[in-house]
This record gives structure tokens, C-alpha cells and sequence, in this order.
């Protein structure tokens, strides 16, 4: 019975993560509704498993639950992305600086392949290994600093951030900015430069959030003058 239990949990969790990773990874987008039925018949569980895991990833902030309506991918408004940010910057060069305590010459060669993979992803167009690939090279740093929860905090703020990974990487310019910091990070804590590794901290980030806001207001100019010119019409028309 304990082994069954524990059997249990286990297949549990590895649903949750299952659905947080699919969201990560842009198998569902922003705003889209998180149907419980579908996502049951899809990955053949209960419905009530389905539903006890979105209650998770809303604790998480990936999910919002609506009442009565379902839960939706978890969308983010300016001021809300502005702010995580601004923590996320801080915590992010708070753990290179640590972790150039900790670096070792075998951690420099692991680094170096591990961009290797980020950029073999991207010439390849596999985008969702290309994103795993670009996650567990951070990891990698952010671990280096031997603060647990440090890397918690770092992990809650950038699975809020996901709906920016696949809108960055869209753009050929910041793509090539992205992978060539990539370098200058590994350099960097080869060198133990902190000066160099804070403002790669501050900037790497920046690129998606920039971009992403960018897209944002573009769209709301958009869906303004489209609103402007259908009540000019409106009023010609009357």
C-alpha cells in the first residue's frame, strides 16, 4: 500500500510537470483556455488529476484559474512584467557574482559545450530543444552559486516570464545578441571578471522583456486605430 502510494505521487508530479513544461516550451500560448477534458483524454488521467495539477501551476503563476470559465495560460500586463524584472535582474546578478566563488575549470568546459548545444538548436530550427538547451545553460550558472533559495526565487520569477521566451527568439537580432553573450558569460566567469558578468546579467534578460513590450504597445496601437476607424465609420454611416 506504501508502495502504491508513493507510486501515486509520483506519476502526480510527473504531470505537473509535464503540463508546467508544455507551457514553457509553447505548446499552449498565452490566453488560451486550459480545457480539463481535452487535457485528460490527451494525457490519458482523471480529470480531477488535471484539475489538482492547473490549482498547482496557479500557485506557480503559470496558470490562471477563472471562476466559472477555466483556467488560461497565464498572460502578463507591462507594469507586472517591469516589476519582475526589476527583481529578476537583481537576483540574476546576485547569483553570477556567487557563483564565481564557486567556478571550476570543469565547470568552464561544461558551459562551452552547453552553448555549443544552444546554437546547434537554433541552426537546426529545433526550438523547443534550442529553448530547453538555453534553461539548463543558466541552470547551470545560477546552480554555481550553492544558494537554494536563491535558485528557487530565480525558477518561480522565470517560469512567470515564459510567454517572453518564444517572442525573443522570433527576432534574428536578438537571437544573435542572445547566443554571443552566451560566450562572453562563460568568458566572463573564466576570468572572474564581476563587472562583465553584471551587466551581461542585467542586459541578457532585457532583450525579451524590451522586445516583448515592444510587441505589446504595437499591438495595443493597433487595436486602437483599428477601434478609431470603425467608429469613424460608424458615424459616417449614420
Amino acid at each position: 500500500m506504501q508502495i502504491q502510494k508513493k507510486n501515486l505521487k509520483s506519476e502526480f508530479e510527473g504531470l505537473v510537470g509535464k503540463l508546467e513544461n508544455m507551457i514553457l516550451t509553447g505548446v499552449f500560448q498565452p490566453r488560451e483556455r486550459l480545457i480539463e477534458l481535452n487535457l485528460a483524454k490527451a494525457l490519458n488521467v482523471s480529470r480531477f488529476w488535471i484539475r489538482d495539477a492547473l490549482k498547482i501551476l496557479e500557485t506557480k503563476g503559470i496558470v490562471t484559474v477563472i471562476p466559472y470559465k477555466g483556467a488560461v495560460v497565464t498572460d502578463l500586463d507591462e507594469d507586472v512584467i517591469q516589476e519582475i524584472f526589476e527583481v529578476r535582474v537583481a537576483l540574476e546578478t546576485l547569483a553570477t557574482r556567487l557563483a564565481c566563488n564557486h567556478v571550476r575549470p570543469t565547470d568552464i568546459s561544461v558551459l562551452k559545450r552547453m552553448v555549443g548545444h544552444v546554437e546547434d538548436s537554433y541552426t537546426r530550427r529545433d526550438f523547443e530543444t534550442m529553448i530547453t538547451a538555453n534553461s539548463n545553460f543558466h541552470d547551470y550558472i545560477f546552480k554555481l552559486a550553492k544558494n537554494q533559495t536563491l535558485l528557487q526565487m530565480i525558477n518561480q520569477l522565470r517560469a512567470r516570464c515564459h510567454i517572453l521566451r518564444h517572442t525573443s527568439w522570433s527576432s534574428q537580432r536578438i537571437v544573435t545578441e542572445i547566443l554571443e553573450e552566451h560566450r562572453q558569460f562563460v568568458a566572463a566567469l573564466e576570468k572572474r571578471d564581476l563587472q562583465a558578468l553584471e551587466r551581461l546579467a542585467r542586459d541578457h534578460i532585457t532583450h525579451a522583456k524590451d522586445f516583448y513590450l515592444f510587441q505589446l504597445q504595437t499591438r495595443k496601437a493597433l487595436i486602437g486605430n483599428a477601434s478609431r476607424k470603425r467608429k469613424k465609420t460608424g458615424e459616417v454611416h449614420s
